[in-house]
């Protein structure tokens, strides 16, 4: 693998007193920081790990966990939380921690399966700016699918290469879930969650489902109506007329059609119904209503007949 920077032969040569130089940093700053570090209230977020270790052939291994540090990456994909190396203490990737970084962005994230951002050695300080860039040209830390971290930051002479293929980032299935009853959300297999859809009602979120799903039609009720197709009255003299009534909701258009030729459309009939032309012997009417995509069954249909009241001769 061939690495820009300083040569690697360069910094072997100097190894040694690097090493000396970093402790003696982590020694002062332990001390003037009167053991602050140690007593940091590590609250983890509705977050996930990464676990395992990156090796430096300068300062050894860092962790990348513990039991009561570590970093994490929440949903978005920014990390955040401490590693640690026993010979240049901890290392941040808190936002707050990291302004001033040598080149934008300064956040520690993955942007799809890759790092950006910059990692800090706290113990920073006689010279040494503690920074480690976690992608740059020709280099970089990448997961698989499997969660498996690979590749390399940079972390200047102290530092050096910090290899990667010993640790492990967030591993997830992934999964369509909701935010609330509108907006579909996507968590990939790197545990980063985006917004996949947003629904217009009548379609809903489903949790498990990537689409918008919409609701099976439904009959709205009044005071003496069902919603339902009805014929009032559905027995009468010939020549009368009938009133049909209908209300149905979740659909996306009504017809009704009498065997008579009378026909009307819309999703309701009104408050007061629709008058029929004058019937004059057995009338069927159909209502027919068209359910949104994706529901089953795609119509609608209900059917009433309005009958003749029979006239009785004295033989």
């Amino acid at each position: 693998m061939a690495f820009t920077g300083k040569g690697i032969v360069e910094r072997l040569r100097f190894k040694q007193i690097i090493i000396l130089l970093a402790g003696l940093a982590v020694l002062l700053f332990f001390l003037n920081s009167a053991g602050s570090l140690k007593n940091k209230n590590f609250a983890f977020a509705d977050t996930s790990n990464l676990s395992g270790y990156a090796w430096s052939d300068n300062i050894g291994w860092v962790s990348l966990s513990g039991s009561n540090y570590g970093l994490t990456m929440d949903t978005n994909g920014k990390l955040s939380g401490y590693a640690w190396s026993d010979n240049i203490g901890w290392i941040t990737a808190n936002e707050s921690e990291l302004s001033g970084c040598p080149a934008n962005p300064c956040r520690a994230k993955f942007n799809g399966n890759a790092l950006t951002g910059w990692l800090r050695a706290l113990s920073y300080g006689g010279g040494w700016d503690g920074w480690i860039s976690l992608s740059g040209s020709g280099y970089g830390v990448t997961q698989d699918v499997n969660g498996t971290l690979s590749g390399y930051a940079w972390g200047s002479d102290v530092v050096g290469w910090l290899d990667f293929s010993l640790a492990s980032g967030p591993s997830c299935t992934p999964v369509y879930s909701c935010s609330g009853t509108q907006t579909i959300l996507y968590t990939d297999s790197f545990c980063q969650t985006t917004t996949y859809a947003t629904c217009t009602a009548p379609a809903f979120c489903s949790s498990g489902s990537s689409a918008c799903l919409y609701p099976q039609p439904s009959f709205i009720s009044s005071v003496g109506f069902t919603g339902h197709l009805q014929l009032l009255p559905s027995l009468l003299s010939s020549g009368d007329t009938t009133q049909v009534h209908w209300e149905v909701s979740n659909v996306t258009s009504c017809t009704v059609t009498g065997t008579n030729g009378d026909s009307w459309t819309g999703l309701s009939s009104g408050a007061s119904g629709q008058t029929s032309s004058a019937i004059t012997g057995q009338t069927t009417y159909t209502l027919t209503c068209a359910a949104y995509a994706g529901v089953t069954p795609a119509t609608l249909s209900e059917i009433q007949t309005v009958n003749i009241i029979p006239i009785f001769e004295e033989l």
